[in-house]
């Protein structure tokens, strides 16, 4: 037979649930509208450009500027070069930068969490057993009856909720929701990041083996050159200083040799060092020279206004702005009361097997209802609290719109380099070829009498500097390319924790 609910346990669940409903009410403080910023139609650097004929550098073709289609998710796959691919997707599963970000997005999560349950009742279950013997010099508690032993089991529950009247507790939630929001970008920044640095690593490691292999060759050109000289000394057709000429020419290309290798070594290091391994773990791998990775015929460039949806710290500082934003409401909630609902409940008794017995009554407990307080006077402590919030807010709001400038200044400027550095490379290229035909030339004429040693010797350098020159334009092309795709925040979309 089942016993009717009492009345007062029915009034103290209406209760409860008044407060519940209450609780979902009114929030104080403002609620967030994410900032308008106007940015301009396009990029004035992103005009399509006719690609140039075919060069003798690796990179043989101008790339042109695509403004229309949306940005490459996997960019780096756009160099075709496979061991470009490899290094950057062991950098994604083992780089310890990114991995601190990880566990920097999971702490958040659970800071998120943890501020969620707020919204929820605390419910404490507690058991004690307490055994005690009486006094025979005193009397009652806590000395109980003289010489009696006595044991006391007992088993209950306390619940604790805060209503949220004023939705102090839901802006803290949307605070830390916007916090984890931000750390989520912020692991993202550190991947565009190390994108950006595994290529132009690579970029650049590849470039030092090419010149490498320039001062190489020319250093043989030049020894073939002493070789003639040497020859034409014997039979009495060159001068002795003819040969200490061409002697000093083979021994400055040599000392540009070992600063290359130095580099070359150093660069392989940092890109061990970035994939997570020891630095000497890709020497054996990465020896073997390649050409520089050569840029794609198109770049896909995208609207300035994708940036504020797609560029990580942009996304990170619009989400501060938000928290910034909900902490002002948390502050301005701490201006009204707090109400506070609390129950406790229980059995007690003397012997355990009786603790929830029938014939244990009477030895049940409880006590419930709800608890006021509000602050009238604290020396303006809260008011402080609202006006520092509000200068969080607007210095938020500042520090937004300096990212987004500094957004599109990075775009533009790396777009800028990117085609004047085109232009320069082309112009090499044209330089290289001239210089080629006239080193041939000019070991002709020399052969045949018809020339100084000086003007060979001449010629050879152009040549070098000329091939030098055109290696590290072609590193700088290839790499800022890298640069536009790091400015344009690209690389984090298939990589999310």
């Amino acid at each position: 037979m089942s016993r009717p609910v009492p009345a007062r346990a029915l009034r103290m669940t209406a209760a409860v649930a008044s407060a519940l409903f209450i609780s979902l009410g009114c929030k104080v403080g403002p609620n967030y509208q994410a900032p308008r910023v106007e940015t301009p139609g396009s990029f004035s650097n992103a005009k399509a450009q006719a690609a140039s004929g075919p060069s003798t550098s690796p990179t043989t073709k101008q790339s042109v500027v695509d403004t229309q289609t949306a940005p490459w998710i996997d960019w780096w796959t756009k160099f075709n070069d496979p061991q470009l691919d490899s290094l950057v997707t062991r950098a994604l599963k083992a780089n310890h930068e990114l991995a601190v970000a990880t566990a920097r997005v999971h702490e958040a999560r659970a800071a998120e969490r943890v501020a969620r349950s707020g919204l929820y009742p605390t419910v404490d279950l507690s058991t004690a057993f307490l055994k005690s013997r009486g006094s025979a010099a005193g009397f009652g508690f806590p000395y109980g009856l003289p010489g009696v032993d006595t044991n006391l089991f007992q088993i209950g529950f306390d619940a604790t909720y805060e209503v949220d009247l004023f939705g102090g507790v839901r802006r803290s939630v949307e605070a830390a929701g916007a916090l984890a929001d931000a750390t989520v970008d912020q692991r993202r920044a550190v991947q565009v990041t190390l994108l950006g640095e595994v290529a132009r690593n690579y970029i650049s490691l590849r470039a030092l083996q090419r010149r490498l292999a320039v001062a190489q060759a020319n250093l043989q050109d030049q020894q073939k050159t002493l070789d003639v000289v040497e020859r034409r000394l014997k039979n009495g057709l060159a001068t002795t200083f003819d040969r200490v000429r061409a002697i000093a020419q083979v021994a400055a290309t040599e000392s540009s040799i070992p600063p290359l290798q130095a580099g070359i070594n150093q660069t392989m290091y940092s890109l061990a060092v970035l994939l997570g391994e020891l630095p000497t773990a890709l020497v054996d791998e990465l020896t073997v020279a390649a050409p520089i990775p050569p840029v794609p015929p198109k770049v896909p460039v995208g609207m300035p206004s994708e940036l504020l949806r797609r560029r990580p710290d942009v996304m990170r500082a619009e989400r501060i702005l938000a928290a910034a934003t909900a902490e002002q409401g948390i502050a301005t909630s701490d201006l009204f009361p707090h109400l506070l609902l609390g129950a406790t409940a229980g059995v007690q008794s003397r012997h355990l097997d009786n603790l929830f017995s029938q014939n244990n009554g009477g030895s049940g407990f409880y006590a419930a209802g709800p608890a006021a307080s509000w602050t009238i006077f604290d020396g303006g402590r809260r008011m402080a609290n609202i006006d520092r919030s509000k200068a969080r807010v607007a210095g938020a709001l500042a520090d937004y719109e300096g990212t987004v400038l500094a957004a599109l200044r990075d775009v533009e400027s790396t777009l800028t380099a990117y085609s004047h550095n085109q232009a320069r490379r082309e112009t090499l290229n044209k330089l290289v070829v001239q210089n080629q035909e006239a080193v041939r030339i000019a070991q002709q004429q020399y052969a045949n009498g018809l020339i100084d040693l000086l003007d060979v010797l001449e010629v050879q350098r152009n040549l070098y500097a000329a091939q030098d020159a055109l290696a590290h334009s072609d590193q700088a092309v290839s790499s800022d390319l890298v640069a536009i795709y790091k400015a344009l925040g690209c690389g984090w979309e298939n990589q999310a924790p």
